[in-house]
């Protein structure tokens, strides 16, 4: 009888194979106060440690079932090497860009020696232990995708305003968040990663135009997917909110995965997409159901999204540092009881 891992279920609901049963993960936040203290890896040091780091990332599977090691725990190491102002929170706060970097676009540069910078090479480091020490677990990483990193570098009000009166100007900043994203996604890649999650929350139709989501950010999240294919890695996207009028186009991306939200009907968004693939992830609210619910509600939300036909049953987006271990085991126990 063959031996079916977690990684094997994860990796192959990814590339659209049958498996012995819906796998139950999650690539978005995943760091939890209950595991931090059951596992001496807190924040704000598992941000800048990388053994701390990979501990956390991969506690959750040994403590509740999820079927995950996923690091980082926040949306800001790229923004970071840029030059963008990161403050690093508390045991339960992540981290977040509290200053851009550039008050124009026409200023932002590249980095020398982006990928030596900052809380990278932590991020590598960490990536090979999990690797090491998790090889039963699928390997995901996350980062802030091409939008996002260009909010963070100018400011998010100044991104959406230039979007209308200076589109030039974002295509051009786009092309180099598009780099940064691909250069790292490589690196991570090499360093053991198996799937590379790209959020990009400022992408939202509830923030930007399906229109202008077309136009500016189809083009250049395609290319880092096709990039992450090429490594020989799987991918995910992650946009928050209702992306109903965009998944079709998020679909065209090319990411292996899409993680949604629970304000997404996945019914409704397979039918659009018109496919059987890319994977949809998702979509257990992490706020309402996870983060304030009781575990029988954890389970009811969990079997209704499997009915509607989630490829990869997960939180929706990123797990409140506060949401118990008991709703996590709620959630692994609605494929695994």
């Amino acid at each position: 009888m063959i031996n079916i891992t977690p990684r094997d279920r994860v990796l192959g609901a990814l590339r659209g194979e049958k498996t012995d049963r819906i796998p139950v993960s999650c690539v978005t936040q995943l760091g939890l106060v209950e595991t931090m203290d059951i596992t001496g890896a807190r924040w704000p040091e598992a941000h800048h440690d990388a053994t701390k780091m990979a501990a956390l990332g991969g506690a959750l599977y040994r403590l509740a079932g999820l079927e995950a090691a996923r690091i980082p725990f926040c949306l800001t190491v790229q923004a970071e090497n840029f030059g963008c102002h990161v403050e690093f929170g508390t045991v339960d706060s992540t981290p977040g860009v509290r200053k851009a970097a550039f008050s124009t676009i026409e200023e932002v540069r590249y980095p020398d020696n982006f990928l030596g910078l900052n809380r990278i090479p932590i991020m590598l480091e960490a990536t090979k232990i999990l690797k090491r020490d998790h090889p039963e677990l699928p390997i995901i990483v996350g980062m802030e995708g091409v939008f996002t990193l260009a909010g963070h570098l100018t400011g998010i009000e100044n991104l959406l305003k230039w979007s209308i009166k200076s589109r030039d100007s974002i295509s051009k900043i786009l092309e180099i968040t598009a780099h940064a994203n691909i250069e790292y996604a490589r690196a991570l890649i090499d360093a053991g990663a198996d799937v590379i999650c790209v959020a990009d929350p400022t992408a939202s139709p509830e923030l930007l135009s399906p229109r202008d989501f077309a136009f500016f950010i189809k083009p250049k999240l395609k290319e880092v997917s096709d990039s992450i294919r090429s490594k020989g890695a799987l991918s995910a996207l992650h946009i928050c909110g209702n992306v109903t009028r965009i998944v079709k186009d998020m679909a065209e991306t090319g990411f292996d995965g899409l993680s949604v939200e629970e304000k997404i009907d996945v019914a409704k968004a397979r039918e659009l997409i018109g496919s059987p693939r890319p994977a949809l992830i998702g979509n257990v609210a992490a706020a309402k159901s996870m983060f304030t619910g009781k575990p029988e509600d954890v389970v009811l939300e969990a079997k209704r999204s499997l009915a509607a036909g989630v490829n990869i049953l997960a939180p929706g987006c990123g797990m409140a540092p506060r949401t118990r271990l008991e709703n996590v085991k709620a959630l692994v126990s609605a494929v695994q009881g």
